[in-house]
């Protein structure tokens, strides 16, 4: 839609600022965000098959991951304890909150049945019985399954980065978080990969090079 267009054209032009890592968690941008990742979401369910895929990469890539690049890149500039790191932190918990609820909610939705692959799966309501069953198509519930698969990755990710900050150890939760991808889309690899980055130089770089070779 012509708001969403309109927002990330927004994100894009603070980016282009020399400063934009000082800019990018001013209370109006991190609305700015607040309001893409609503408008996305809303075009993943009204059209899941059409605009599922590239709504779900646009909020992970313009509301997420770029401000995670971006302070990476200036890690030089971010001092310990500082606002700018505070503000860093609040960003990946509050984008592990958000794909929490978001996986939650698919499977509430769709009606998904993932008990056997995660740990982290919706559970009716016994008070309130039975739902109707879900009235969606095979294409909308495979969108919905991947859906699931790419929320346990991104959340893989976004625990890996915080692993990556002071005091923060969070190395086994990246892990779980990336083999239950695994077991929701076992025909996509691409989890080993993460899983390969975050092992590191661990053992000689040997389970990293096993990671590799698994995707």
């Amino acid at each position: 839609s012509r708001a969403v267009v309109e927002a990330v054209h927004r994100l894009d032009l603070i980016l282009c600022n020399k400063t934009a890592y000082q800019e990018v968690f001013k209370p109006e941008n991190i609305s700015l965000r607040n309001k893409l990742r609503e408008l996305c979401v809303k075009l993943m369910f009204l059209h899941p098959v059409d605009y599922g895929r590239k709504a779900e990469e646009l909020l992970w890539r313009k509301v997420y991951y770029e401000v995670i690049q971006l302070i990476k890149t200036h890690k030089t500039h971010i001092h310990s304890r500082s606002a700018l790191e505070c503000a860093y932190r609040t960003h990946l918990v509050a984008g592990i909150g958000f794909y929490q609820h978001l996986l939650l909610y698919i499977q509430s939705h769709y009606q998904l049945e993932l008990q056997c692959c995660i740990d982290w799966t919706h559970v009716t309501d016994p008070l309130i019985g039975c739902k109707k069953p879900v009235s969606a198509s095979g294409k909308e519930m495979d969108w919905a399954q991947m859906a699931c698969h790419r929320c346990l990755v991104y959340l893989g990710d976004l625990s890996r980065y915080q692993n990556e900050l002071a005091g923060v150890d969070t190395e086994l939760l990246a892990e779980r978080f990336y083999y239950q991808a695994l077991s929701v889309a076992p025909q996509i690899g691409m989890p080993f990969n993460q899983l390969g980055t975050l092992a590191g130089g661990k053992y000689y770089n040997v389970e990293a090079m096993y990671c590799y070779l698994r995707w």
